[in-house]
C-alpha cells in the first residue's frame, strides 16, 4: 500500500489564530433515539451519573489482564506515562480484575451494562469495552500500555475557548479511490489513546450503543470463531469484526456531534502552515480560514447527506487541531507519528522540554507500537 508522506517546507513565523464559528444548526434535529436497550441504559448513565462542566480529570489510566506482570519491553514505556506528566496528572496502572472490581460498583444501576461486558468472547473486546466502562466512570486519559509519549501532556495543545472535555485523534485517513479496500471507515478515531471528563455524554452513548448491540446480537457473537475474526485486519491494523473497537467509535462520535443543536467550531491554524504531499504534483493545506485547499487532488470517500454537519469531510487532510464544542479532535500525527520520526524530530527520541514548539511536528504526542 502506498501511503502518504507528510513533508514539512520551509516555515514563516509563527502567527497563531483562532477562528471562532459560532453555527446555529437549528435545522438540524437531534438524532431519534431507537428502541430498546440503545435508548435505555444511555438515558439511565445520564440520569445515574450526571454530568458537570469543566475540564477532563488530571487522571492517566493503564491496565493489563496480568496487573503488575507488565511485559518487560514494555515497562519503560508505562514507566514514562507515570513519570514525565507527574505531578500535573495522576498515574494509575491497574489489572484488568481491579478495573471489574470498579466496573462492577459503578453501573450496579445499570446491570445489562455487566451482562454485555459478561457475554463479550474475546479478551480483546473486553479490553476495548473496559476502556470506556472506565473512562465513564472515572474520567481522565486512557493510554494503551503499549505507546509511546514523546512530549508530555502539559505541552499538548490547549483551546482557548472552553475546556477540553473530550480528546481524540484521527487514527486512518486514507484520502484515495481504494479506500474501501483497506479500511472499515473512511476516516477513523483512534482509541488507544484518548481522553474524557467522568460521565462524558458521548461515552454514554457509546456504551448504550455497545450493550444495544450485544444483546440484540447474542447468538450471533456467541457462535463465530473469534480467533479467525480478531485476526482478519484492515490496514490499520485493526480487527474488521470488531463491534467494540475504532469502527464504532468512529460512528458513534459522528452522531454525538451531529446529535447537538449548536457547534461551537474553532479551527486552530498557523501562517507557517505545513504542505502535505500526498503524491507528486498534489498538495494540501489549511488557509487562512482554516479551510482546507487542494490542488489536484480531489477528496475520495463516500456521499454525505447534505443533513450531516460534521463528517468525515471537517477532519480529512487536516494538519491542525479541530474543536467542536468542549471536544478537541486531533490531526493524526499526534498519536501516530510520521513516517519518518527522525526526519520531522531532528534526530530527538523524545521532547521533554517542547523544543519543537513550530510546525506540523510540534503536534506529535505519543505513538502505538503494536508490540503486545
Amino acid at each position: 500500500m502506498l501511503k502518504a508522506k507528510p513533508v514539512l517546507l520551509s516555515l514563516l513565523p509563527v502567527i497563531s489564530l483562532v477562528l471562532l464559528v459560532l453555527v446555529p444548526f437549528q435545522s438540524l434535529k437531534a438524532t431519534p433515539q431507537p428502541a430498546g436497550l440503545l435508548a435505555s441504559t444511555e438515558h439511565k448513565l445520564l440520569k445515574h451519573h450526571p454530568f458537570s462542566d469543566g475540564p477532563a480529570e488530571r487522571t492517566i489510566w493503564q491496565f493489563w489482564e496480568r496487573g503488575e506482570l507488565v511485559p518487560e519491553n514494555l515497562k519503560p514505556f508505562v514507566n514514562r506515562w507515570r513519570d514525565i506528566n507527574a505531578p500535573e496528572y495522576v498515574h494509575r496502572f491497574l489489572g484488568t480484575l481491579a478495573v471489574r472490581k470498579r466496573v462492577d460498583v459503578c453501573y450496579e444501576n445499570e446491570p445489562e451494562v455487566l451482562r454485555a461486558l459478561d457475554l463479550l468472547p474475546h479478551e480483546k473486546i473486553q479490553h476495548e469495552f473496559l476502556k470506556y466502562l472506565l473512562i465513564y466512570c472515572e474520567g481522565g486519559l486512557f493510554a494503551d500500555i503499549d505507546t509511546d509519549i514523546f512530549k508530555p501532556i502539559r505541552h499538548w495543545y490547549e483551546p482557548r475557548v472552553l475546556d477540553t472535555q473530550l480528546l481524540v485523534g484521527v487514527q486512518t485517513d486514507h484520502n484515495a479511490d481504494n479506500w474501501a479496500e483497506l479500511y472499515n471507515r473512511r476516516l477513523t478515531f483512534g482509541t488507544h489513546i484518548f481522553m474524557a471528563k467522568k460521565h462524558h455524554p458521548f461515552l454514554a452513548k457509546l456504551i448504550g450503543r455497545i450493550v444495544d448491540y450485544v444483546h440484540k446480537n447474542k447468538a450471533k457473537i456467541q457462535a463465530a470463531n473469534w480467533e479467525d475474526r480478531i485476526s482478519a485486519l484492515d490496514a490499520a491494523s485493526e480487527p474488521v469484526a470488531s463491534f467494540t473497537g475504532p469502527s464504532m467509535f468512529t460512528d458513534v462520535l459522528f452522531e454525538y456531534f451531529n446529535s447537538q443543536d449548536w457547534k461551537l467550531v474553532s479551527s486552530v491554524f498557523k501562517e507557517e502552515q505545513a504542505y502535505l504531499f500526498p503524491n507528486e504534483g498534489s498538495a494540501t493545506r489549511k488557509d487562512s480560514t482554516g479551510r482546507t485547499e487542494k490542488h489536484e487532488m480531489p477528496l475520495y470517500g463516500p456521499k454525505v447527506p447534505k443533513k450531516t454537519k460534521i463528517s468525515y469531510k471537517t477532519f480529512s487532510m487536516a494538519v491542525g487541531p479541530v474543536q467542536i464544542n468542549s471536544t478537541v479532535v486531533l490531526p493524526p500525527i499526534s498519536f501516530n507519528g510520521l513516517l519518518d520520526l527522525n526526519d520531522a524530530t531532528g534526530g530527538l527520541q523524545y521532547d521533554n522540554d517542547n523544543s519543537i514548539s513550530r510546525g506540523y511536528a510540534s503536534l506529535y504526542y505519543a505513538r502505538k507500537l503494536n508490540e503486545i
